[in-house]
């Protein structure tokens, strides 16, 4: 599910930068080599995106306090060479990534907080492949593949 999910960000943010005139067939974008190369820089990264989902969830982000989080983030896309990037008046971190048109455009979004309360323990346990903390599957995953997909673009020059 881990990797459907970032091949499916993957070819999407492909479908975005293909030419507004001529519509691409997933079936198409999967046989492009830049595509191609994002998937396999996708799969051989994903230990550093489980990396990033565990750090991601270590910072606590209880509803309306997730501040924190959206810091690490806002360094983490900075880092990544997004361009724009800035928070708005609530709390929501934003980024940019130019393609090859400015238009059409494509918005891929996760959710910074969680529902557990201030004061949860938020230390990931791991059991085998196992991953278990507040928040592990249900947003911290998301902002991982965020960042895995940005990643992944710039890796194969897409």
């Amino acid at each position: 599910m881990r990797r459907a999910a970032l091949a499916i960000g993957l070819a999407v943010a492909a479908a975005a930068v293909a030419d507004a005139q001529q519509p691409a067939t997933v079936r198409q974008l999967l046989e492009d080599r830049t595509v191609v190369s994002a998937l396999e820089a996708a799969r051989t990264t994903e230990p550093r995106t489980i990396e990033d989902q565990i750090r991601f969830c270590e910072v606590a982000a209880p509803p309306f306090k997730e501040a924190a989080r959206g810091e690490v983030m806002r360094k983490e896309f900075v880092a990544l060479g997004l361009r724009n990037v800035r928070g708005d008046r609530v709390g929501n971190v934003i980024a940019e990534r130019s393609g090859a048109s400015p238009s059409p455009r494509l918005v891929i979004a996760a959710h910074l907080d969680t529902v557990f309360p201030e004061g949860t323990d938020v230390t990931v346990k791991r059991q085998g492949s196992v991953l278990a903390g507040p928040g592990i599957g249900d947003n911290c995953r998301g902002l991982a593949v965020l960042v895995a997909v940005a990643r992944a673009l710039n890796q194969a020059n897409v």
